[in-house]
């Protein structure tokens, strides 16, 4: 962490207490009750400041103790007052850990008075990031720090010693900075240039390094209970509309991610984003997929042979173009369906897709060499129901997900005499972002069809 501080108070639930809230802040933090515990963490650990409880405070032996403390007569202190009247320099108040906080992050670092050289380099596992921007502000200096880290390198701009753009592995801004905060290891260096015509930052630099070390702690405490780094995360269920993170997180997963593919691909904070993903965890809008679900086989070598016949046999003849099945759904589940049409054995997505509540191919799936097999996406709005004649003549069968349209949908199977089958019926509960369940849906639709 940048700063590390020495906390100093006989009051032990006090003093757990407001260390806690000083650690969620990114400080590390240590503890003393006394004189003598305070002159052994400071020998040991060098702390760069040290907060004192006004009770000991107010005893010239602690503080003439202190003083004779190898190393300690420059190190910074501060007064914990409890009565919040006119505060000195040197008070902070015992019960805001934000603007303890602050004041602490505020400090010069120690290396700060050294002779800072128009360019330098150096390693981020002897130096954070944070004390380098703090001793580039201090210094008032203009150019970009290049960061280079085992995920990606990034950049930070700096005008007159002000943070004012930031980019990492694609990432941009105050996302960008956040996320390079972290780091603990790989390599810097600093070349002073003309100022960056581009700026994405307009928060000032101790704003940013408080709120950003503050962020780290919350940030790695969400993926834990979130899970595994690896897990992959999908669409369990469509919701209604809710704030705009949850809504990009919804189409996001329409396709199987992990927690990092998310976080990277959307424009909000990592926080923001972790925290509404928890929240659609809990409700059961977002699920976790095994990963053995990403790539499927619609069936085995001979059971494929057999549905290459058995399409074929229940085209009807006088269409041209190859055998089809037809999936009957609500428009908005169509995204869904063609990301898991997608993970099945060898599949072709057509390269370009309608967005209107029309008939359209959603995927080709190869069944032999000398047999494919089209899924057509059929949205049942009744508005469109004329269109339907399009798809479903000729079919070997049509698969229909829910209710909407139904009755309509019947006549027209039964005037066409093409199979109309219910996925409920096949399968129970289905879940159309499980490649897995899409693929037996459609094998066993085709073989209902055919009355096995």
């Amino acid at each position: 962490m940048s700063r590390s501080v020495l906390l100093v108070d006989p009051d032990v639930d006090a003093l757990g207490d407001l260390a806690s809230k000083l650690r969620s802040r990114g400080l590390t933090v240590l503890l003393a009750d006394g004189l003598e515990g305070a002159l052994e963490q400071a020998r040991r650990e060098e702390p760069e400041a040290i907060l004192i409880s006004d009770a000991l405070a107010l005893s010239d032996d602690f503080a003439a103790g202190l003083s004779q403390g190898k190393g300690l007569v420059a190190v910074p202190r501060f007064v914990l007052v409890s009565e919040l009247g006119e505060l000195r320099a040197t008070d902070l108040p015992r019960g805001d850990a934000e603007v303890i906080a602050r004041r602490l992050y505020a400090l010069p670092s120690r290396f700060a008075a050294a002779a800072v050289p128009p360019d330098f380099r150096g390693d981020l596992g002897q130096v954070s990031l944070a004390d380098l921007l703090q001793l580039l502000s201090m210094n008032r200096r203009t150019g970009v720090l290049s960061i280079v880290a085992g995920a990606g390198p990034g950049e930070v701009w700096l005008t007159d010693g002000e943070l004012v753009d930031a980019v990492y592995r694609g990432l941009e801004g105050e996302k960008a900075l956040y996320r390079m905060l972290a780091l603990n290891e790989g390599s810097f260096a600093f070349v002073e240039k003309a100022p960056n015509p581009l700026r994405r930052v307009s928060v000032p630099t101790s704003v940013l390094l408080m709120e950003g070390m503050r962020r780290i702690d919350e940030v790695r405490r969400r993926r834990e209970q979130i899970g595994e780094k690896d897990a992959l995360l999908t669409v369990a269920a469509l919701t209604a509309q809710g704030p705009e993170v949850q809504r990009r997180i919804l189409e996001s997963l329409s396709a199987p991610r992990t927690l990092d593919e998310l976080v990277d691909e959307l424009p909000f904070s990592d926080l923001d984003i972790l925290a509404a993903l928890q929240q659609m965890l809990e409700v059961g809008s977002v699920r976790r997929v095994e990963r053995g679900a990403l790539r499927v086989e619609l069936g085995g070598s001979e059971e494929m042979t057999v549905l290459g016949a058995v399409a074929e046999r229940l085209s009807a003849q006088g269409f041209r173009g190859r055998p089809r099945v037809v999936l009957a759904a609500s428009h908005e589940h169509f995204p869904i369906l063609s990301r898991s049409l997608g993970r099945i054995g060898d599949t072709t997505l057509p390269a370009q897709t309608s967005v209107a509540p029309v008939p359209r191919l959603l995927a080709t799936l190869r069944l032999t060499d000398s047999a494919d097999l089209d899924v057509f996406g059929l949205p049942l709005d009744d508005a469109y129901a004329p269109l339907w004649a399009l798809s479903v003549p000729g079919s070997a069968v049509v698969i229909r997900l829910d209710a909407a349209g139904s009755g309509a949908l019947d006549e027209l199977c039964t005037l066409t005499q093409v199979r109309l089958v219910d996925a409920a019926e096949l399968l129970g509960q289905f879940d159309e972002s499980d490649p897995a369940q899409v693929a037996a849906l459609i094998r066993g639709a085709l073989q209902a069809a055919a009355g096995a």
